[in-house]
């Protein structure tokens, strides 16, 4: 078989299970672990894949840049915002990760509203520093650019100090069988600990974020209490995907 065949077959593979095996694809195509190896690392650099240990999982198409996340789905994330707003009481304390859809959380919450608000995100922190009944805390840290967030040590050490009522988390990937995933180490593991502290956990998903998956592990769909989408998706995600504790809204 041709590399420019293997590759097709690759991608046919992976765009079918999300995942795939050097193994289980040395047994299916006749050719040696090394060959799939090159196969694979050719694939990642195109960005058709992502090469992991012992194989590839299928890429986003989520782009990485806060700035060009802004410009995308900018309907969906209003209407999914409009859904997370109603759960929060006054009092409570709202742990709020970065991420565009979470930035238009932060614009639909009310001028008057009474709430504790931690967060690592600047434009978050941008929009809400003039809302004068709120207590407005920034986790401060080590700049993550692409995601316009902090992360690193003093991050960490300040979410250990915090049990918040609520998580609004930023996720760039959601997906029936891997759950949430990142493609970033540090920002998965700080993402992590945010899920450990809080008491009740929102994710917001559009479509351009179900059924994809990165390389780093964030949390399965079981650890979540709201995934909240838009209205076209959620009847599809209640009957195709599988049962858990979450409510989809």
């Amino acid at each position: 078989m041709l590399k420019e065949e293997r590759h097709q077959y690759i991608l046919n593979r992976i765009n079918q299970n999300y995942r795939i095996y050097i193994t289980a694809l040395s047994s299916e195509l006749g050719v040696s672990d090394d060959t799939l190896r090159r196969d694979l690392a050719e694939l990642d650099e195109l960005g058709l894949l992502t090469k992991v240990h012992g194989g590839a999982i299928a890429r986003s198409g989520i782009p990485v840049e806060f700035t060009d996340r802004l410009n995308t789905g900018i309907a969906g994330k209003q209407q999914m915002a409009t859904k997370v707003i109603p759960l929060f009481s006054p009092g409570d304390i709202v742990l709020m990760d970065g991420g565009t859809s979470n930035l238009e959380v932060a614009r639909q919450i009310p001028v008057d509203a009474e709430l504790s608000i931690y967060t690592n995100s600047f434009p978050i922190v941008n929009v809400l520093m003039h809302h004068p009944n709120l207590e407005l805390i920034f986790l401060g840290g080590k700049v993550f650019p692409s995601s316009q967030v902090t992360v690193g040590v003093s991050v960490f050490q300040a979410l250990q100090t915090i049990r918040p009522d609520w998580l609004v988390l930023g996720i760039s990937n959601v997906h029936p069988h891997q759950g949430l995933t990142g493609p970033d180490r540090e920002e998965a593991m700080m993402k992590r600990l945010m899920m450990e502290r809080a008491q009740k956990r929102i994710i917001l998903a559009d479509s351009h974020k179900l059924n994809t998956a990165e390389a780093y592990s964030v949390a399965s769909l079981g650890d979540i209490d709201y995934l909240v989408t838009e209205d076209s998706k959620v009847d599809y995600i209640r009957q195709n995907w599988p049962k858990s504790s979450y409510q989809v809204l």
